[in-house]
């Protein structure tokens, strides 16, 4: 049985079913002279130097809950980088002498932590897997996989990546450095703001009908910047309708770990592992890391691909082409990062007990943005990452976001403009996630903020609702 929708988010579903633009397949496009998430978080910290008034909901770290990892934790990390090289991972040894207390390690892969990582996530079956330096390394790793296996099937290019409705804007200058095209897939009733099997089929044929190759379908689960997750049911049917097309589903699932259900449940790959045809399986792969659990810098961020037995084909195609490109730019992952992502893997009571405090503060402040919302009328999209997604609309559905004459704000550079000068808010307009028109009435916000932050913001959507009233 389904969980019911909050208010907040049956608002939202009513949103959705208005805008038509979010409800066809798009081509991704890059706005002239829109500021970069990094500019973003540029900004709210230039503002607090200058003593401006500044509410950060532009690109959230897990840090800024302002609560630490749980107390145990870095005895935790000792023992198991004990245990790692009493059973043969000497590259994580302790020495003395050496300025991080590691031996040197070169093109180092940790394959005892990778092994950790895999198991975590409830894939029991034969895979491949490596370990990367960061988010956006393992993603660049990961295109050219893909580039490769379009290349060996003789595809014809353009390329072209499908997106959710809305996604990370991130994904745009990685796409771009090789020449990927990116298309999102139609938003669909009952489905919100995530990707669907219908939304995939709609945008392979929406590729094609463009002469477009599509070598690849990548749902973000739970989404960013819209928090939506996917049931077990949804992601084996998106598996099945890409897999018919033979294009490989990576599943991007950064945010996981943050889920209420733990991030084996949020991302099953366990059940993909037991209801997908073997043919099927291999042309799943997964992209996760510790980016959203510790902290945005220090981290590491994996590559696995399934590899069923009797079609290992794709999954030694895409992970060699990632490996080469690791062996390039020599991003593999530093000891202490690959050692914390092996203990926070295994913490007696998993992910969110390592995360103790900081998962609990993470929580409270997803719940007062989802009740802030539900009292207001305001619809979000939160589900269980730290990212949701509010639309800016009255009951009407008519945009809170008007310039000094009371028109709508059209332009999603104006909209970050209006709500920095008026009320010192930096987030990130819905522009920068899908170029659908309906997105300028859309806001990406973060709980990974103080209960305080969330607060403000409730004041400030109170006078935007205000404003509309009056």
């Amino acid at each position: 049985m389904s969980t019911p929708l909050s208010p907040s988010a049956q608002a939202m579903e009513r949103f959705v079913a208005r805008a038509v633009g979010l409800r066809q397949p798009l081509v991704s496009v890059p706005v002239p002279g829109l500021p970069t998430l990094p500019d973003l978080k540029k900004l709210a910290r230039d503002r607090r130097a200058a003593g401006l008034a500044v509410i950060d909901q532009s690109a959230g770290d897990i840090d800024d809950v302002g609560q630490p990892l749980h107390a145990d934790l870095p005895a935790w990390i000792e023992e198991t980088r004990d245990r790692l090289v009493a059973a043969g991972a000497s590259e994580l040894r302790r020495t003395r002498g050496d300025a991080y207390g590691y031996p040197g390690n070169y093109q180092q892969q940790y394959v005892a932590v990778a092994a950790i990582l895999t198991k975590s996530w409830g894939i029991s079956g034969p895979s491949l897997a490596l370990q990367t330096v960061s988010g956006r390394a393992v993603l660049d790793c990961a295109f050219r996989g893909l580039i490769a296996r379009a290349r060996s099937k003789k595809l014809a290019v353009p390329y072209a990546l499908i997106l959710d409705p809305l996604a990370w804007s991130g994904y745009q200058p990685l796409a771009a450095d090789l020449d990927l095209e990116l298309i999102h897939m139609p938003a669909v009733a009952g489905h919100g703001l995530a990707g669907s099997a219908e939304g995939v089929a709609a945008a392979l044929q929406f590729a094609k009908e463009r002469g477009r190759s599509v070598i690849g379908v990548l749902p973000v689960v739970p989404s960013n910047p819209s928090g939506v997750g996917l049931t077990a049911d949804e992601l084996v049917r998106i598996a099945e309708t890409a897999a018919a097309a033979d294009v490989p589903l990576l599943i991007d699932g950064f945010y996981s770990p943050l889920d209420p259900r733990g991030h084996a449940a949020c991302v099953p790959m366990a059940e993909l592992e037991n209801r997908l045809a073997p043919e099927a399986l291999a042309l799943v792969g997964l992209v996760v890391g510790e980016t959203k659990v510790a902290s945005s810098q220090n981290k590491t961020a994996s590559l696995i691909w399934c590899a069923p037995a009797g079609h290992e084909a794709a999954a030694k195609l895409i992970t060699h082409h990632a490996n080469e490109r690791l062996k390039t730019t020599n991003m593999y992952p530093r000891p202490q990062e690959a050692l914390v992502a092996a203990a926070l893997h295994t913490f007696p009571g998993g992910l969110h007990a390592a995360m103790g405090p900081r998962y609990t503060s993470l929580r409270d402040a997803r719940d007062a943005m989802r009740n802030l919302c539900d009292g207001l009328g305001i619809p979000l999209s939160i589900g269980g990452s730290f990212y949701g997604t509010a639309a800016l609309v009255d009951a009407d559905g008519q945009s809170l976001l008007r310039d000094a004459d009371g028109r709508p704000l059209t332009d999603a550079r104006a909209v970050i403009s209006e709500l920095v000068a008026r009320y010192g808010l930096v987030g990130a307009p819905g522009g920068m996630f899908s170029p659908a028109a309906e997105a300028t009435m859309l806001v990406r916000l973060t709980a990974a903020v103080t209960l305080a932050d969330i607060a403000r913001v409730g004041q400030i959507l109170e006078q935007l609702l205000e404003q509309a009233r009056g």
